[in-house]
């Protein structure tokens, strides 16, 4: 995955955890789980940023 790929993955996490979290304030089910998926999505496309940053 290249620089930008990562910069996306972290933008599309973030906009996951900002609609889980308003659907958990809105108390729809699942929301718990979509903040941790964005989450985890944020980290792979930190861990993929830096992995590429260091590569060039």
């Amino acid at each position: 995955m290249n620089k930008k790929g990562s910069i996306y993955l972290i933008a599309l996490g973030s906009i996951i955890v900002i609609l889980g979290a308003i659907m958990y304030l809105v108390e729809i089910l699942g929301a718990k789980g979509m903040i941790i998926l964005g989450f985890l999505t944020e980290l792979s496309g930190v861990y993929f940023y830096w992995k590429n940053k260091r590569k060039k």
